[in-house]
């Protein structure tokens, strides 16, 4: 019984260390390449939510390791690849951004960590306008405890949130 017990920690013991990623200072250095980094959104009504998903290739000829991703700000849910992409493959970093506590004009950053040859560090941008409705401003508090009971829905005509944004034109390669 003690050698299978043994046996068994070894195993283990050696799956999770190939489960890591490796240090970011010993890693080979690769070339990333994201579609539209900055990205200027059109207004939104204060509650809505807006999903904002960034494209990113691999362009160089080692496999590109994505660290961490971190936003300005804590109303930016994140989601982003775990494992390696491969040369000349993609992933897609998604933020979901809620507005319930923001309005006017809004800037936000978020910051990717991985093995790129410039810098281990790369930025993506987004702006946008929350305005509130005509008819009723509603706090933060109000809006969640609303969507609590209910999703936003039939507030405006269409969809607010699907309309698209335009970028300023620019490529980064890093």
């Amino acid at each position: 019984m003690r050698k299978f017990i043994l046996l068994l920690f070894i195993a283990i013991t050696s799956i999770s260390c190939e489960l890591r990623k490796p240090d970011i200072e010993n890693v080979r250095k690769t070339k990333m390449e994201i579609i539209d980094p900055e990205r200027h959104y059109y207004p939104i009504l204060r509650g809505s939510e807006i999903t904002a998903t960034y494209k990113f290739y691999n362009r160089g000829n080692e496999p590109l390791i994505l660290y961490d991703v971190q936003a300005s700000c804590g109303c930016i849910d994140i989601d982003f690849p775990k494992t390696s992409i491969g040369k000349d493959d993609f992933g897609f970093i998604v933020l979901d951004y809620d507005s319930a506590k923001n309005i006017g004009y809004v800037e936000f950053y978020v910051t990717i960590l991985a093995n790129t040859e410039k810098d281990v560090f790369t930025t993506i941008k987004f702006d946008l306008n929350v305005v509130t409705s005509p008819h009723y401003t509603q706090d933060y508090e109000e809006i969640y405890l609303r969507r609590r009971k209910e999703k936003l829905a039939g507030e405006v005509d269409g969809d607010l949130t699907q309309q698209g944004y335009y970028t300023d034109e620019e490529r980064t390669i890093r």
